[in-house]
C-alpha cells in the first residue's frame, strides 16, 4: 500500500496535490458560523416535510405574511441530513459537493485548455481560493455546481454542435428552480455570451441552444411556487434593502464594512490581472464569448457584490484559456487514480468531523439562555441577524434574516425591514414601535445606535451580556 501510494504520487503529484489539499484550505479560511439563513433553512425544511410548501409565514411573529420559499430542496436535504445525522452530516455533504466542485471545474478547464494539465491547476487553485470564501451551508452551493455543469456543456457544444450534453440543460433549469430560484436567472446569463458568439460565427446550430434556452424557460414553472419563483428577485426587489445590507451593495473600497472592502480589492484586483492576462496573452482568434462572460459577470458585480462569487466562475474560461500555452514537463500522468481517490474520501470524512463544531449561530449562546429560563412563549425582538437562530429552537421573534419576506413588496402586507430601520438607527421612533408590539424581552447588537437608548432606558433591564449583543427584559 504504501509503495503504491509512494508511485501514485510520484507520477500524478500535482493532481494528487490538488484534490489532497484544496479542501483543506478551504476549510482552514471558512468560518462558517457566519451563515445565519442555515438556521431558517432548517425550519424551512421541517415544516415542508411534514405539512407541505407554505405560503404565509409561519416562523416570525407576524401572521398572514405571504412567503416564497425560493430554495425548497435546499431546505429539505439540508433538514432530512440534519436531522438523522446532525452538523457532522452537514459537514460531510459540504466536503462531497467541494470535491464534487473541484473536479467539474478541472474538467471544464481541461477542456478550454485542450487538455493543459498544468494551466488548468493554475485556474483551479486561483478560482477555489477566491470561492472557499462562499463555501457554506446554503442553495447557493448547488448554484456553483450548476454553472460549472452549464459551462462545460455550453462550451463542449461550441467546440462541437454535434453532442448531446446540450438537453441535459433543461433538467439544470428543474433543479436550479428548485434548490435556489433566487438565482436561476444566472443560467440564462451564462448562456447569452455562446448565443453572441454563434451568431457572430454564423453558425447554423444556432436554433438548437435558443430552443434549448426556451425550454429551460418554460420548464422553471415546474416548482411549487410557479411563476413567483421564477420572477423572484424582481418581484422582490427593493433597493431600500439594498442600503442596509453589505452584501447587497456595489464593490466599495472605502466603506466602513470590513468584508465589504476585502472583497470590494478582490474584485478589482482579480478582474485587473484577467484583463492584463488576456492582453499580455492574446494570440489568435478573440475568443468573443469569454470576453463577454468576464465583463458581464464583472458587471453583475459591479451592482452587488454578493454576485462576486459568480464572477470568480466566469472568470474561469478567460484563466484556462490564456494560460494553456504555459510550458512544462514535470507532469508525467495527469489523471487521477483509484488510491487518491480513496485518500479524497478518508480525508472528507475527517474534515467533517473535525468542522461539525462549527455549525453554530453567533447568538446561540444568548438566545438558549433565553429559552431555558423564559421558554419560547415570550414576545421576542430580535434584528435582522439574530432572528434565524431564534425561530430554529421555537421563538417567534419580530424579524430573521429573510429581508424579501419583510418588505411590503414581498409579503404584501407591511414593511417590516423599513420599521426595524427606524427602530436601529434612529433611536426616537424605538418607544413607539416596542409598545405597539409589546415586546418582553430584546436582543440589541451593541454596534447600533439604539443599545445606547435601550441601556439609559429605566423600563429595560439586561438579564444577558455578550461582547456583541445584550438580552433586555421589560420591567
Amino acid at each position: 500500500m504504501i509503495k503504491k501510494l509512494t508511485n501514485t504520487y510520484k507520477n500524478n503529484k500535482n493532481i494528487f496535490f490538488l484534490f489532497f489539499s484544496i479542501p483543506l484550505i478551504i476549510n482552514v479560511f471558512v468560518n462558517y458560523s457566519a451563515n445565519e439563513d442555515i438556521w431558517y433553512m432548517l425550519k424551512y425544511g421541517e415544516y415542508i416535510i411534514h405539512h407541505g410548501f407554505p405560503h404565509t409565514d409561519m416562523l416570525s411573529m407576524h401572521s398572514g405574511l405571504h412567503i416564497v420559499i425560493q430554495q425548497p430542496l435546499s431546505n429539505i436535504l439540508f433538514y432530512f441530513i440534519y436531522h438523522y445525522t446532525g452538523s457532522y452530516g452537514l459537514f460531510l455533504l459540504l466536503e462531497i459537493l467541494i470535491i464534487i466542485y473541484l473536479y467539474l471545474i478541472y474538467k471544464l478547464c481541461m477542456l478550454l485548455s485542450n487538455n493543459k494539465f498544468i494551466s488548468s491547476i493554475l485556474s483551479i487553485l486561483t478560482v477555489i481560493l477566491l470561492q472557499s470564501l462562499f463555501i457554506t451551508p446554503r442553495g447557493q452551493l448547488f448554484t456553483y455546481l450548476f454553472l460549472i455543469i452549464t459551462l462545460y456543456i455550453l462550451e463542449a457544444f461550441y467546440k462541437n454542435n454535434k453532442t448531446k450534453l446540450i438537453y441535459l440543460l433543461p433538467i439544470i433549469s428543474i433543479l436550479q428552480i428548485n434548490f435556489h430560484a433566487a438565482f436561476w436567472y444566472i443560467l440564462f446569463i451564462f448562456m447569452l455570451p455562446y448565443i453572441f458568439q454563434l451568431i457572430i460565427d454564423k453558425n447554423k446550430n444556432i436554433y438548437k441552444i435558443i430552443i434549448i434556452a426556451v425550454v429551460m424557460f418554460i420548464v422553471g414553472f415546474i416548482n411549487p411556487y410557479t411563476y413567483e419563483n421564477v420572477f423572484f428577485p424582481f418581484l422582490t426587489y427593493s433597493n431600500y434593502i439594498n442600503q442596509f445590507i453589505a452584501e447587497l451593495s456595489s464593490p466599495i473600497i472605502t466603506s466602513s464594512e470590513k468584508s465589504l472592502v476585502i472583497m470590494s480589492y478582490l474584485f478589482y484586483i482579480i478582474f485587473g490581472i484577467i484583463v492584463l492576462l488576456y492582453i499580455y496573452n492574446k494570440k489568435g482568434r478573440l475568443t468573443i464569448r469569454h470576453l463577454l462572460l468576464l465583463f458581464g459577470t464583472a458587471f453583475m458585480t459591479l451592482t452587488s457584490i454578493r454576485l462576486i462569487s459568480f464572477f470568480f466562475i466566469g472568470s474561469i474560461p478567460m484563466l484556462a484559456y490564456n494560460l494553456k500555452n504555459i510550458k512544462y514537463d514535470f507532469v508525467k500522468d495527469g489523471k487521477s487514480t483509484k488510491i487518491t481517490w480513496i485518500i479524497i474520501i478518508i480525508f472528507i470524512f475527517i474534515i467533517s468531523i473535525l468542522n461539525s463544531n462549527k455549525l453554530k449561530s453567533a447568538y446561540s449562546d444568548g438566545i438558549n439562555y433565553l429559552k431555558k429560563k423564559y421558554g419560547t412563549d415570550i414576545i421576542f425582538y430580535s434584528g435582522f441577524d439574530s432572528g434565524s437562530y431564534a425561530e430554529f429552537v421555537g421563538f417567534h421573534p419580530y424579524m430573521d434574516t429573510r429581508a424579501e419576506v419583510f418588505t411590503k413588496k414581498g409579503n404584501h402586507k407591511k414593511n417590516i425591514f423599513k420599521e426595524n430601520v427606524q427602530i436601529v438607527y434612529y433611536s426616537n421612533y424605538y418607544k413607539e414601535i416596542f409598545n405597539k408590539y409589546k415586546f418582553t424581552h430584546l436582543l440589541i447588537r451593541k454596534e447600533f445606535n439604539i443599545y445606547k437608548e435601550i441601556k439609559k432606558d429605566k423600563d429595560y433591564k439586561i438579564i444577558y451580556n455578550k461582547k456583541k449583543y445584550a438580552i433586555f427584559i421589560k420591567q
